[in-house]
């Protein structure tokens, strides 16, 4: 699989850049990520539409969010979003739309979910609508990457 260049990214981040967010979300990141991360700290990816057969569209990835040296950072977002129960602790937003939806990291079991904030019901409870909310797409992080395909691809799928 080719792999998915990224454009406007920020300054290069450490390993101890990842070891503060680990600490700080109190969970480990799987090493593709990790790996991803020391190489395109955030940016645009250049292959960034992702085809599903649960959506009636592609969804579009407008950039990744920073680990550091830009804002909003990945961990002021998932901060933030639990702040305002907009997402379970579990999901860490990574990316997101040119809607201000979600692609995230589930910190549990690796894969990636494609979360959308503006489907709030008032009739349900901050879990129901954040489990209404949590789309899985992905077995894994490195399977996204690669998987997001080329705006001129679209039409072949």
């Amino acid at each position: 699989m080719l792999e998915n260049k990224f454009s406007d990214y920020e300054k290069a981040i450490t390993s101890a850049d990842l070891d503060q967010l680990e600490s700080a979300i109190g969970k480990k990141l799987p090493v593709p990520f990790r790996n991803h991360y020391l190489k395109y700290n955030g940016g645009m990816p250049e292959r960034a539409y992702w085809v599903s057969e649960d959506f009636f569209d592609p969804i579009e990835v407008a950039s990744f969010r920073p680990i550091t040296y830009g804002e909003p950072t990945l961990l002021s977002t998932y901060q933030l979003m639990l702040k305002k129960q907009v997402l379970p602790a579990h999901l860490l937003p990574f990316a997101d739309d040119l809607g201000g939806n979600f692609f995230c990291l589930n910190l549990d079991s690796g894969a990636i979910s494609y979360f959308t904030t503006d489907t709030f019901d008032s009739d349900l409870s901050p879990e129901e609508n954040q489990a209404e909310s949590e789309k899985p797409i992905c077995s894994n992080f490195l399977r996204f990457v690669q998987g997001l395909i080329d705006e001129e691809d679209l039409d072949e799928e």
